[in-house]
């Protein structure tokens, strides 16, 4: 007879499991660790538009990039309900509990392209999709504030994401 198949009523569980499978010394606190962080943002997310950042010294961003970011949204027809601010500096978010807690249709990524831990590479300004997702990366924002050739590159990239029609 196996002992494979054997099945035990419920009652017995307790009686039989009543010691922890793990015998811990008296004093030592066993915690649980998350494997993953919660994802903090700024803005309403309701259009799933991620917009993604990595700065050590601010929360989100500072005042000159976000008045730049709110001037994009702005063209884009979008604005800070739509959207969702996430700085990952200091946190270990990845492109797959980005997704699962903010369901993204879309991310915008500025800075290191990387730093989602995403199974490929993108080259900035080049639009990739993987899993129901657009993915886009951009150089710093701070960078693209200063250098005309890189905003006209960046507003490209956003029509052809959005969807803008230029009024004639």
């Amino acid at each position: 007879m196996s002992l494979d198949k054997l099945q035990l009523p419920a009652l017995l569980h307790k009686h039989i499991f009543r010691n922890h499978l793990v015998a811990l010394k008296p004093g030592i606190n066993l915690t649980v660790l998350k494997s993953e962080s919660k994802v903090e943002f700024l803005g309403g997310n309701e259009r799933k538009i991620i917009f993604l950042f990595n700065d050590d010294k601010n929360k989100f961003l500072p005042d000159s990039q976000m008045k730049f970011l709110s001037d994009l949204l702005t063209a884009c027809h979008l604005n800070m309900a739509d959207i969702a601010i996430v700085n990952i500096h200091n946190s270990k978010i990845t492109y797959r509990n980005l997704t699962e807690q903010l369901q993204p249709e879309k991310i915008l990524i500025f800075g290191v392209p990387d730093i989602l831990d995403l199974p490929f590479n993108i080259p900035f300004f080049q639009i990739q999709n993987y899993q129901l997702v657009t993915y886009v990366t951009f150089p710093l924002i701070a960078v693209i504030q200063k250098d005309l050739e890189l905003k006209k590159q960046l507003w490209v990239c956003l029509q052809k994401i959005f969807r803008i029609q230029l009024q004639k």
